[in-house]
Order: C-alpha cells, then sequence, then structure tokens
C-alpha cells in the first residue's frame, strides 16, 4: 500500500486522536464491503478472507525487510537478569514491531532488541482545522491527529483466501485505495495505490505463535488464554451506509503469544456483516532460536 497522504483511524473514544495503525478488523470490514460492491459471491469471498493488521516493509541498504508485531512476550523479560542488564528494557517495551528474519525465542532483553525496529513506521502529527457557526460568523479553530507513514517503510497488509477470489480481492482493494481506509476520507487521507506480490513465506512449526491479526478465541482456546502473552482490546466499527455503531467486540490483540497456534471463531455474520475473528499467524522459537 502506498498511502497518498495519512490516515486516520479512530480510537473509540469520539476524539480527534488517532491511532498510529490500522488493526485487522478495520481492514477486513473494508475489504469486504466493497466485494460486496463487485460481485455475487462476496459473502463466500468474506467468509474465507484472513487478513493481517497493518505491517510494514523496512527499506535499508538496497533491501527491504518485513517488521511485524513485536511479541508481548518480549515486554515480560527480567531487567535485572544478569544477561538482560546489558540491554535497554525502556527501548524494548517502547518498541511496537521486529524484523521477521531475526525473530527468535529470546531469553535475555539484550538478544531481544537485535531483532527490535527501534524507528517508528509512523508518525502521528497535528492538523489544524477550522470550524464557521453559520449564525454568528465566527470561526473555531481545532486539531486532529493524522497518522504518516515515513518515507523509508511501506505499510503491508497480508492476505490469505482461496486462489478463486484472487480477481475479487484486487477489485476490492483497489476500490477501497480510491474511496479511503479509514475516517475523514473527504479530506483526502486514507487513499492508497495497492501493488500485490505473493505473501512472503511464515512459518508455521515453532515452539510458539505470534498472531498478526485482531482475534477471538475459541471457547477451548479461551480455556488455554494464560498459557500465553497477550493483551485484550475493544473495538466497535462504524456501518458505513447507515452511519450505525457496529456491537462492541472483545479482541486478543496482534502481537500477542501462544504456545499453541490460535485458529479463532471463523468467520461470524453479524446482523449484515461479516467479522474476522481467526488470526494470520507465524511460528518461531523452538531449536532455531
Amino acid at each position: 500500500m502506498n498511502f497518498r497522504g495519512g490516515f486516520r483511524v479512530g480510537r473509540g473514544d469520539e476524539s480527534d486522536s488517532t491511532l498510529p495503525t490500522i488493526h485487522s478488523d478495520t481492514i477486513y470490514g473494508a475489504i469486504v464491503y466493497h466485494a460486496f460492491k463487485h460481485s455475487d459471491k462476496a459473502e463466500d469471498f468474506a467468509k474465507n478472507l484472513k487478513v493481517s493488521s497493518l505491517i510494514f516493509l523496512k527499506k535499508s541498504d538496497k533491501k527491504e525487510r518485513l517488521l511485524v508485531p513485536k511479541p508481548l512476550s518480549y515486554n515480560v523479560l527480567d531487567p535485572e537478569d544478569e544477561d538482560s542488564k546489558k540491554g535497554d528494557f525502556k527501548k524494548l517495551k517502547k518498541a511496537n514491531y521486529v524484523f521477521l528474519d531475526s525473530l527468535k525465542d529470546y531469553t535475555s532483553i539484550e538478544k531481544a532488541m537485535e531483532s527490535v525496529c527501534e524507528e517508528s513506521p509512523v508518525e502521528v502529527s497535528r492538523i489544524p482545522r477550522n470550524t464557521l457557526d453559520r449564525v454568528t460568523n465566527s470561526s473555531n479553530l481545532y486539531f486532529v491527529e493524522v497518522a504518516f507513514v515515513k518515507e523509508s517503510f511501506t505499510p503491508v497488509v497480508l492476505a490469505e483466501f482461496p486462489d478463486e477470489y484472487e480477481e475479487l480481492f484486487k477489485a476490492s482493494v483497489r476500490s477501497l485505495g480510491d474511496s479511503g481506509l479509514g475516517g475523514d476520507s473527504t479530506y483526502g487521507y486514507g487513499l492508497f495505490d495497492a501493488d500485490f506480490e505473493e505473501a512472503p513465506f511464515l512459518s508455521e512449526e515453532g515452539k510458539y505463535y505470534l498472531s498478526l491479526s485482531l482475534f477471538i478465541p475459541s471457547v477451548e482456546e479461551r480455556r488455554r488464554l494464560n498459557e500465553g502473552f497477550y493483551k485484550v482490546v475493544r473495538r466497535r466499527g462504524v456501518k458505513k451506509d447507515v452511519m450505525k455503531v457496529k456491537k462492541e467486540l472483545h479482541y486478543i490483540q496482534e502481537g500477542s503469544v501462544f504456545p499453541f497456534k490460535p485458529v479463532g471463531r471463523g468467520v461470524l455474520k453479524i446482523e449484515d456483516y461479516f467479522v474476522q475473528t481467526s488470526p494470520l499467524c507465524v511460528a518461531f522459537g523452538g531449536d532455531a532460536s
């Protein structure tokens, strides 16, 4: 994805702030919305589509390295451990992404920092706006936050779907790019041009599994959540056509780590819209670490 400007994604608190990323539920819902405009097979497509949250390619030394969410297991490394005292725990906690090619089961802060991308891919800026009172003609200056992707990073979304829906996927994403992902598309935010490539190899065998998407665990998985490292986020969106607030859902955040591969609850249909609850994952750890 190549954003033509910045993007704005609400935090759900009715403020003018923005998240520095775009979660998979927003991306999935937007793609499916456009798929229904293109094909009568959109419902089956929606039931078989999985997407990641926004991740990034980092350009350096004439090559590109894929960034994935930092494993939350890194945040509980012991800063008092003898091997960890050489590392910087504050930098490790602050970082949001790690390089996929150096993702391992690290046991010390010093080692974990070897995989971390310390630079944030996104810069959030405050943009001034002005409203005019039609009665008094007085103006009111206020600010909104907009996230801009830095020049050395390329935003990426990974997607998984049956081959038969490749053209529908591409058409839906292109259509989404022209209408805007996230909020305030009338201001030019969220517009992007899309390039499509085969997804990089994601390891499916390892000691741990890192989620690249939000997901809702199955009943069996809920019993095992405390075996891993995770955060819960509350999410709700707005139905674009009627501006109706969707049902609030609780997701396990991307970057969560478990000793089993999460499968979620598949695709749920709530009223007349679809929700992705199954994550894309990458395995790491074990003998390779």
